[in-house]
């Protein structure tokens, strides 16, 4: 039978929290065995799987992209000390010859693979935000507009009625003028 380990014994093993290891599982559609009354228990090969989750998150992967990623992980053989983490950090991949150039190891696939899936998913989000940017940027040059366009309506209604006024101090100016050179003439 094949060596179970608790949720304490698997966080201690992969330095990763209980509730992360319960989020991945969730998240990523794992499939961990229960026992009798319904407690997780990990085997060997979960503790890998959740090794390489950890080391694909340090290497800035988001949980999307390590999704796609499970089947290719979990093609190496289940339980076995062979990790996808040491294909990942460079080793060659059984079967390629290092005198060929050409072949490339299975760690340089998966990350074109990654950097290909991330592209995609990251060019329609671009897009999205520049075009949500752009809305916004419309939004505040037609409220700055509006803004400016009401401020010089103010503007001139103000400057209309400080024109009235001068006009109106004027004419009074020019009635009491004429009307002090009338006492003036009848003085005389």
């Amino acid at each position: 039978m094949e060596k179970r380990y608790t949720v304490a014994q698997t966080t201690e093993m992969t330095g990763v929290k209980s509730y992360v290891l319960r989020y991945w599982e969730e998240e990523l559609d794992l499939r961990i065995g229960r026992n009798e009354l319904g407690h997780r228990y990990y085997t060997g090969y979960d503790i890998q799987l959740f090794l390489n989750i950890k080391e694909l998150k340090n290497r800035g992967l988001q949980l999307k992209a390590i999704k796609d990623l499970i089947p290719q992980i979990a093609h190496t053989a289940p339980g076995s000390a062979e990790s996808k983490i040491r294909l990942l950090e460079g080793e060659k991949a059984e079967g390629i010859s290092e005198d060929k150039p050409e072949a490339k190891s299975e760690a340089e696939i998966i990350r074109e693979e990654l950097l290909d899936r991330e592209d995609n998913q990251q060019e329609p989000r671009n897009s999205e935000k520049i075009l949500e940017f752009q809305e916004i940027l419309e939004r505040l040059i037609a409220q700055e507009i509006h803004a400016k366009n009401d401020g010089e309506k103010r503007c001139r209604s103000l400057d209309e009625a400080i024109r009235r006024q001068q006009l109106a101090r004027k004419e009074a100016a020019a009635a009491s003028d004429k009307k002090n050179r009338k006492k003036n003439k009848v003085h005389s």
